[in-house]
């Protein structure tokens, strides 16, 4: 009987083959960890962000609502006026659903005409980490939907759905500035509160370049708030204490989310520019 000679070269295919497989496998039990700590991750987030809303909250959010609707109205059209808050609200309640998520109760939702709108909480968190989290999931929830909108403009190649997006982009963006009350005021102070300074500096230029009651309420909130963080930070010295991977990982996110959403803003008005050209 003939026995078969294992050849170099077959022990080359063999070795390859070998290595392919350990790759293979290696890589399905990464993409098997991924999706374990991704669903187990939107478990978590399967909440409900209005759970606790009575008759009062949803008539002030709806109250609101309509008055803002009005209010862009008077300077915009009514499509665009609808795609934009719309767009504010999903942005609100990405903040709602993280609020829930951490086992928080949120109060009021309110939408601010030429501002925007506000997730109040009736309940705390507990770190600034916790705080920069909530801070980050209105501008993620704002940006997937201003993205939704872009695509619909894509498919469709109406103009109105890129001011939409556009107008979602860039609220997105100036709600990322690092100025007290604004969603990044709370997600600068878990990277470091130095970022208050550079925030706070552009908004007093803006006030002394243009000066009017709307930039001077806005100055007066930032500085109140700025003023009770202070105070939280010398009654709750514990609140400020952040790890460094966490103040890692907010940095990333939130320095990622500026340069994308400033690319996505300027590519936005650049295609409307030329499209109204």
């Amino acid at each position: 009987m003939e026995s078969m000679s294992v050849t170099p070269e077959n022990q080359h295919k063999r070795g390859i083959f070998a290595r392919l497989l350990a790759a293979l496998v290696i890589a399905v039990g990464m993409v098997k960890a991924i999706l374990f700590v991704a669903v187990d991750y939107m478990r978590g987030l399967a909440v409900n962000p209005f759970e606790g809303f009575g008759l009062t909250q949803f008539a002030v959010a709806g109250a609101s609502m309509a008055l803002s609707i009005a209010a862009y109205a008077t300077k915009a059209p009514l499509p665009l006026v609808f795609g934009f808050v719309l767009i504010v609200l999903i942005h609100e309640i990405g903040h709602a659903v993280v609020i829930r998520a951490k086992g928080l109760r949120a109060g009021m939702m309110v939408f601010i005409p030429f501002i925007g709108g506000a997730v109040t909480l009736k309940d705390q968190p507990r770190s600034a980490y916790d705080d920069a989290q909530i801070g980050l999931a209105g501008p993620i929830a704002g940006t997937f939907a201003s993205l939704i909108v872009l695509q619909l403009f894509k498919w469709t190649n109406a103009p109105m759905y890129l001011a939409i997006a556009a107008a979602g982009f860039a609220v997105n963006l100036l709600n990322l500035l690092p100025i007290g009350m604004l969603d990044g005021g709370r997600i600068s102070a878990a990277v470091t509160k130095w970022m208050w300074v550079f925030g706070g500096g552009a908004l007093i230029y803006k006030v002394v370049k243009q000066p009017n009651p709307l930039m001077l309420l806005v100055l007066a909130l930032v500085a109140f708030q700025v003023y009770a963080s202070i105070l939280r930070e010398r009654d709750d010295k514990s609140f400020y204490d952040v790890t460094l991977t966490q103040r890692a990982s907010i940095a990333v996110a939130y320095f990622f989310l500026v340069v994308f959403l400033g690319h996505q803003t300027w590519m936005s008005l650049n295609r409307l520019g030329a499209l109204s050209r």
